[in-house]
C-alpha cells in the first residue's frame, strides 16, 4: 500500500478546497468548507470551527494529500 503524497503549493484562495492545510499564524489548520459570500471574496471555514472571509486573488500557501 502507497502513502499519500504530500505538497506545499501556493495557490490563490479561490483555488481552496476541504481538506487543505493552512497555517494561521503558525497554527495549522485544516478547511472544513469554502463558500463564496461576496462578488471578490471566499468565507473559509476550518474544522475548529474558525472562519476567515479573504480576497479571492489572495495567495495563500496550503498543504494538500495526494492519493497516489
Amino acid at each position: 500500500m502507497l502513502s499519500p503524497l504530500v505538497r506545499t503549493l501556493t495557490i490563490l484562495a479561490s483555488d481552496l478546497r476541504p481538506g487543505d492545510v493552512i497555517a494561521v499564524g503558525g497554527i495549522p489548520h485544516r478547511v472544513r468548507d469554502v463558500r463564496e459570500v461576496y462578488p471578490a471574496r471566499k468565507r473559509v471555514e476550518f474544522e475548529d470551527g474558525n472562519a476567515y472571509v479573504v480576497a479571492r486573488t489572495r495567495t495563500i500557501d496550503v498543504t494538500r494529500c495526494y492519493e497516489p
